[in-house]
């Protein structure tokens, strides 16, 4: 399945919707974030590489498989960016979607990703019927550890000092979720 067009989710605090231009610095503040960078693939972040990626993401068409697509995730209020999920459809078997998700500190602990990702997850079963939705995670981030198993993945394998990431070797563990454990057909 694929599409080019992603429509936008509200839910009770947030809106899902396509990066715009406004959200570059936003975007830039939290990627250039040590602690949120921490768990990630990246080092910081300049405002042309914000700007860019920004742009980027306003143009690219949605549900590609085998690409990555970020979903910027906002205040519902004032449309204040408060982080993203980054949705990769995979190439060989487009009902297997891999998931990451990252947001500001200033948006962390207080139910927004959890919301965001719950909302995200009902779309991909129902709406787009997607099989099986998965992470990656260093399981040293006990922060998106918990928030995948307060949606209901499963954690499947653990993988010792698997990545190179920041100078060392980390583990990586993966959480999967399957259409039927959430929707109950299967």
């Amino acid at each position: 399945m694929t599409e080019s067009a992603f429509i936008p989710i509200r839910t009770d605090r947030l809106v899902l919707r396509r990066f715009a231009a406004r959200d570059a610095g936003a975007f830039r503040a939290y990627r250039d974030d040590p602690e949120v960078a921490r768990w990630q693939g990246w080092d910081g972040c300049s405002r042309e590489e914000a700007e860019a990626f920004v742009a980027s993401m306003e143009a690219a068409a949605y549900g590609l498989p085998g690409r990555w697509f970020q979903v910027a995730v906002a205040d519902r209020a004032d449309d204040r960016l408060l982080g993203d999920i980054g949705i990769h459809i995979l190439a060989g078997e487009p009902r297997l979607v891999e998931l990451g998700v990252t947001f500001a500190s200033g948006a962390q602990g207080r139910g927004h990703a959890t919301e965001a990702l719950d909302a995200l997850i009902r779309r991909l079963f129902a709406a787009e019927a997607r099989h099986r939705l998965q992470a990656s995670i260093d399981p040293r981030n006990t922060r998106s550890v918990a928030l995948f198993e307060r949606l209901g993945f499963q954690r499947e394998a653990h993988f010792r000092r698997s990545v190179w990431a920041r100078g060392e070797w980390c583990d990586d563990v993966v959480y999967a979720l399957l259409a039927e454990e959430r929707t109950g057909a299967p």
